[in-house]
Formats: C-alpha cells, sequence, structure tokens
C-alpha cells in the first residue's frame, strides 16, 4: 500500500472516532440532564429554571434535551474551528 492510501484510511478512522465520541457525549449528557430533571422537582422542589431569561419547566426530557443540545453544539462549534484552523496548516491531519 503506498503512504496516500495508509494516510486516507487512517484520517477516515479518525474522523470516525471523533464523531462517535461527541455522539456518545452528546447522549450521556442527555442521560444525565434526564436524571437531573428527574432529581429535581422530587428532592429540591424547584418546577422551573430560567436560563437567560427563558423559563424551562424542569422535567426529565426539557432537561435531557437542553443538555444534549447544549453539549452537542458546544462540541459541533469546536470541531469546526479545529477542521478551519487545520486548513491553514499544510502539515496537519
Amino acid at each position: 500500500m503506498s503512504d496516500a492510501v495508509v494516510s486516507d484510511e487512517s484520517a477516515s478512522s479518525g474522523r470516525r472516532t471523533v464523531v462517535g465520541i461527541v455522539l456518545a457525549s452528546t447522549a450521556a449528557a442527555a442521560a444525565v440532564g434526564a436524571l437531573i430533571g428527574y432529581a429535581l422537582p422530587a428532592f429540591a422542589g424547584l418546577e422551573e429554571l430560567t436560563v437567560f431569561e427563558l423559563a424551562i419547566p424542569i422535567s426529565p426530557t426539557a432537561v435531557a434535551l437542553y443538555a444534549g443540545v447544549t453539549v452537542g453544539v458546544f462540541l459541533v462549534t469546536f470541531l469546526l474551528v479545529v477542521v478551519v484552523i487545520s486548513m491553514f496548516d499544510e502539515e496537519a491531519l
């Protein structure tokens, strides 16, 4: 095999690994959010959470959605910055 083929295969494998980690992290954040959404009303008596003047009712679904979207947007934004920066570096990837 030539070096270019090996390099393409390892880059593709690395990208799949990163995408898997991002998806797993987002799913884990949503699961923890669901647990928090269940525990807060039961133990602390909170009914809603205010974030940036937006009232979010505390339920497992709402908090899981908020946590998953927040972590997902952060990680995708971070990855886009890394991709753009690596375009300027000829030795990257």
